[in-house]
């Protein structure tokens, strides 16, 4: 896991849009490496879909939309076969997919995010992920109490330490500042 992460954490700090592309594309070919060895690997899951929703994004959030259909998928089997892989990672990014996916013409449906943020709080409730972007949630959603909480407990969580990815740790600031 910790190479598909990395490769990961590379790409999203790249400086360019071509070295972006290689590295997610790297970690796209490892990663269907892996669950072609095994099949329900929870990293080959994670990382897959992760690696996928990102490169797509690099292409374009046309692009993004058709490969949600695959991320929900390979998420949805990591949580059946591994729940609190990575600190429900699965309830969490799902959670986000539902979140920023359009509900029109796409995956997108607030029940759905809801529904997976509660259970990533359940599982993993000290997370920073599963936090910031639940309070981003609720406070989309206009229960900002609730938000304002959930971002108190992420800055709590973010303070007393810990080892996070440095593009996560400034996503999370992000959403709760």
């Amino acid at each position: 896991a910790s190479a598909l992460q990395a490769l990961y954490g590379q790409a999203r700090t790249a400086a360019d849009d071509d070295t972006k592309l290689r590295l997610h594309r790297d970690g796209i070919a490892r990663a269907r490496a892996r669950l072609a060895a095994t099949p329900d690997d929870p990293a080959g899951l994670l990382w897959l879909a992760a690696h996928l929703g990102a490169e797509a994004l690099v292409r374009g959030k046309l692009v993004a939309l058709k490969v949600l259909p695959e991320m929900e998928r390979l998420l949805m089997r990591l949580d059946e076969v591994a729940p609190t892989y990575e600190a429900a990672a699965a309830s969490r990014v799902l959670g986000r997919l539902y979140q920023k996916a359009p509900a029109v013409i796409s995956i997108g449906s607030s029940k759905k995010a809801r529904i997976r943020y509660e259970k990533a709080l359940r599982l993993a409730p000290d997370h920073p992920g599963n936090l910031a972007f639940a309070a981003d949630f609720f406070d989309g959603e206009g229960e900002t109490d609730r938000a304002r909480s959930l971002a108190r407990r992420c800055k709590a969580v973010l303070a007393g330490g810990g080892t996070w990815p440095a593009h996560d740790l400034e996503e999370w600031k992000g959403i709760i500042d």
